[in-house]
């Protein structure tokens, strides 16, 4: 009886602890399983820069996201945070601008003095304090939105996800005078929250310019717990881009004795490797701005006995499309005019001709516009604002002298010849009447 009363103790504690370890096993693995949640969306934005006489380039910008490296918890002295890999491959959709698009100029821009290098190119310029945007005076930018998705993938462990976010390198842009950051990658924080009753949720996205140390605050937790990742001192919004234009000016002077100063004369641009669509803005007189180019020519040409009639009562147009230009703008200049066309990518090749009639023609003769009628905008080595080139006519009479002098001298022997033949005439009848 002892015996089976021990062995049913025994068994009994047995069960007991069996049962005691299966409800930790259970207890331990609901604490540790979490529905895994799907990451969101997110934004940032995407700058472009311009001088403020340009039209907004049509240009489009790609994006890669990979995933960031791992860093490890710094637990000797708590103040570094974990931050893991990012999972799966999030999307960027392109970014396109285009001629139309909405910019903002640096005099609407609020007032800061800033000293940062970009480009490799000091800027000393105005900050907009609510994008840090840069710029200099006599620019403007134009902003887009990026979206990043994170549709299908999952995150099953609250932490820190970080991605790289990069700026696809485009020889096609470059070529068109797109300028790129320095450091055309952006970091990308994802942080994955529990909401405190064992579920998980995106609780927020922080892009900063560096891969950098999360800080771990006194109660070892997020430094900014409101604000996720609040202590990084190099976040920011987004991607800034530069387009380095040239304006092509072209300018008429005339000269000479036999020359008309108020005849107009024909002038055709021609600008080729530029996008069809792209429009530019043709300046024909003064607009009171000295951030642009100006031209100082007529709407119309007008008429006057010294201009031919192809060239009388023309239209200069005001803006001009890419396709026009590379089938050939005409224009119409009197002396001491010039058009300015505004924005030009520095990878386009130009060439000004003109219709000089019975004039002699020099190209690029006008001072201050000895740029080469022929060449490629950015590797004229004019001004860093503008190409300026010329045609200068001339058109010179040789002017006998002493004609007025010679005809009279000949009219008067003429008319002493007359009186001498009759003279000796009436002389000789008299002497024949005589005999």
């Amino acid at each position: 009886m002892v015996k089976g009363k021990k062995f049913r103790k025994l068994t009994a504690l047995a069960a007991t602890a069996a049962m005691s370890v299966m409800m930790m096993s259970s207890f331990a693995s609901a604490a540790t399983t979490y529905t895994a949640v799907e990451g969101t969306s997110t934004t940032f934005n995407k700058y472009l820069i311009m001088d403020e006489g340009d039209n907004v380039p049509n240009v489009t910008f790609n994006f890669t996201v990979a995933p960031g490296s791992a860093i490890s918890a710094d637990t000797s002295d708590n103040s570094v945070m974990q931050v893991l890999p990012g999972v799966g491959t999030p999307t960027i959709a392109a970014v396109t601008f285009e001629d139309g698009d909405t910019t903002k100029l640096a005099a609407d821009v609020t007032n800061l003095e800033i000293d940062v290098s970009r480009d490799a190119v000091e800027r000393d310029g105005t900050l907009d304090a609510t994008t840090g945007v840069e710029l200099e005076s006599g620019e403007k930018y134009a902003t887009k939105t990026a979206t990043v998705s994170f549709s299908g993938i999952t995150f099953d462990e609250p932490g820190i996800y970080r991605y790289i976010i990069t700026e696809t390198a485009s020889a096609t842009n470059e070529a068109a005078g797109i300028m790129h950051d320095n450091d055309v990658d952006r970091v990308l924080d994802v942080y994955v929250t529990d909401d405190g009753t064992g579920t998980l949720v995106v609780s927020g996205y922080v892009m900063h310019t560096d891969v950098s140390n999360v800080a771990i605050g006194a109660n070892m937790g997020s430094a900014d717990v409101a604000a996720a990742g609040a202590a990084l001192a190099d976040k920011t919004d987004g991607f800034t881009n530069e387009y380095n234009s040239k304006d092509l000016v072209f300018k008429k002077e005339v000269t000479g004795n036999q020359a008309s100063r108020d005849k107009y004369f024909a002038l055709t641009a021609t600008v080729t490797n530029i996008n069809d669509d792209d429009i530019f803005t043709v300046s024909l007189a003064d607009d009171s701005n000295p951030a642009t180019t100006d031209g100082n020519a007529d709407a119309t040409s007008g008429t006057n006995s010294a201009t031919i009639a192809d060239n009388q009562g023309k239209t200069n147009p005001t803006s001009v499309t890419g396709a026009e230009l590379k089938a050939g703008v005409t224009f119409y200049l009197q002396h001491g005019q010039s058009i300015a066309i505004r924005g030009i990518a520095p990878n386009a090749s130009y060439t000004i001709s003109e219709n000089k009639e019975d004039y002699k023609s020099t190209e690029a003769g006008v001072t201050e516009y000895e740029d080469p009628v022929t060449g490629t905008i950015g590797t004229v080595a004019g001004s860093d604002k503008a190409v300026m080139t010329s045609f200068l006519n001339t058109r010179d009479g040789l002017i006998p002298t002493g004609v007025i002098l010679s005809v009279a001298g000949l009219l008067v022997v003429g008319i002493i010849a007359v009186i001498g033949f009759v003279f000796f005439g009436i002389r000789s009848k008299k002497r024949y009447d005589e005999d």
